[in-house]
């Protein structure tokens, strides 16, 4: 039984160890005030999941934190899409 709770227990931590926190930086077009920004910022930072979201608008850059259990990249892309922006695709 104690091997059986033991076992129960490391599998549990096992899957705790998957999740992780990851930061990407996106670059977004269609921005062209820091309205822009902030609207993008905003609607990131609205996502169950996302940790910090920062635009700098002279770069048009975003950057994200999130845990990627529960937010995907292209749940990203939505969210700055559905801001009325898009994402830039790296070549």
């Amino acid at each position: 039984m104690r091997k059986l709770i033991a076992f129960a227990f490391a599998a549990g931590l096992s899957t705790a160890a998957l999740a992780a926190e990851k930061t990407e930086t996106l670059k977004v077009s269609g921005w062209h005030c820091a309205g822009c920004s902030a609207k993008t910022e905003a609607a990131l930072k609205e996502m169950r999941g996302v940790t910090t979201a920062s635009a700098d608008k002279n770069k048009k850059e975003v950057t994200v934190t999130y845990d990627d259990t529960k937010v995907k990249h292209a749940d990203l892309e939505k969210a700055i899409a559905e801001a009325g922006f898009s994402v830039e695709k790296k070549n």
